[in-house]
C-alpha cells in the first residue's frame, strides 16, 4: 500500500485535478470543477504524493440532506496501490465530521473492482438505476452507515 498525504484540493491544484479528470471515461467540464474548488457546494480531497503530484480524487457532496460521493478517480499508473481505498475512507471521516450518518454514491454496474471496494468498506447496494449515466450504463445505488467498519481491511 502506498500511503498518500490525504489533504483537500483548492484552487491552486485546479491544473492537477483537470489533468487527472481526463482519465475518466465521462470527464467533468473546467467550469464546474473551478467552481466547486472556489468554494462550491462539492469538496475535493485530494490524494498527494510527497512531491505534491496529485495521484487521486474524491468529490464529495450532498444529496436530499446526505452526504454522497460523487466521484472517485485515481492515476492509472497509481491504481491497485490502495489511494481509492484512503480516499474513500477520509471522505467518510470527513462526511461524519460534518454531522452525516450515511454515505451513498453511485457506481457503474459494470465497475467491477468500483464494487469490490465499496463491498468491503460495507456499502450496500440499495437500488439499480438504469440508464443513469449520459451513454446509457446503469448505475447502482450503495448506502454505508457511517463510520464506516474497517474490519474486513485487517
Amino acid at each position: 500500500m502506498f500511503l498518500a498525504d490525504i489533504r483537500f484540493c483548492t484552487e491552486e491544484n485546479l491544473s492537477q485535478v483537470l489533468e487527472l479528470d481526463q482519465f475518466s471515461p465521462h470527464p467533468w467540464p473546467e467550469r464546474v470543477i473551478a467552481g466547486d474548488l472556489r468554494g462550491g457546494r462539492v469538496s475535493y480531497l485530494g490524494a498527494f504524493a510527497a512531491e505534491g503530484q496529485l495521484l487521486g480524487y474524491a468529490a464529495l457532496g450532498e444529496e436530499r440532506g446526505g452526504a454522497l460521493l460523487m466521484n472517485l478517480l485515481v492515476s492509472p499508473d497509481r491504481r491497485r496501490l490502495g489511494l481509492g481505498l484512503q480516499l474513500v475512507v477520509a471522505a467518510a471521516e470527513f462526511a461524519a465530521d460534518m454531522g452525516f450518518s450515511l454515505l451513498s454514491l453511485r457506481v457503474r454496474s459494470s465497475n467491477t473492482a468500483a464494487l469490490a471496494l465499496y463491498k468491503t468498506l460495507g456499502f450496500r447496494v440499495r437500488a439499480t438505476q438504469q440508464h443513469f449515466y449520459s451513454n446509457g450504463d446503469p448505475a447502482r445505488y450503495m448506502l454505508a452507515r457511517l463510520p464506516l467498519s474497517l474490519r474486513a481491511l485487517q
